[in-house]
């Protein structure tokens, strides 16, 4: 028993009509999913900087350098920004120096600093608030102004 070309071709414009509806959603999917890794690695990177400050008893800087779009606690920063993300660090303190964004962790657990604004395509957009003396970390989504 054996398929006719119209059947054959019939399955065909059904099965690619299928995959037209159903990867552009896994795509978007697998988007947010990489935006919420970073996310969490941001936040994460944070944290282990006022841990730091805390355990060697040492100032500890969490470094933005919006020029080459990286971030991370040290200097230079080695951390990529995707193309995709802005981050907005406007309130923090500058490095003289190179002009970096900075977040400074004291041994004691307060820090300076401010609030931190990620955007995501430039639609989808999160506020990470960071308690100046108590150190704790709040990530909240907002509205695009």
């Amino acid at each position: 028993m054996g398929f006719t070309m119209v059947e054959v071709v019939l399955v065909l414009i059904i099965i690619s009509l299928i995959l037209a509806v159903v990867l552009p959603r896994v795509g978007a999917g697998w988007r947010k999913m990489e935006d919420r890794e970073f996310l969490q690695d941001f936040v994460q990177t944070l944290k282990r900087g006022r841990l730091i400050a805390m355990n060697s008893g040492q100032m500890t800087a969490f470094r933005i350098r919006p020029s080459e779009r990286l971030y991370d606690i040290g200097d230079p920063p080695n951390r990529r920004v995707p193309d995709h993300v802005d981050i907005y660090s406007d309130d923090l303190e500058r490095d003289p120096v190179n002009q970096d964004h900075l977040v400074v962790f004291y041994p004691d657990g307060s820090l300076s600093g401010g609030d931190i604004e990620v955007v995501f395509d430039k639609e989808r957009a999160f506020l990470i608030s960071i308690h100046p003396l108590v150190g704790s970390i709040r990530v909240s989504r907002v509205e695009r102004r």
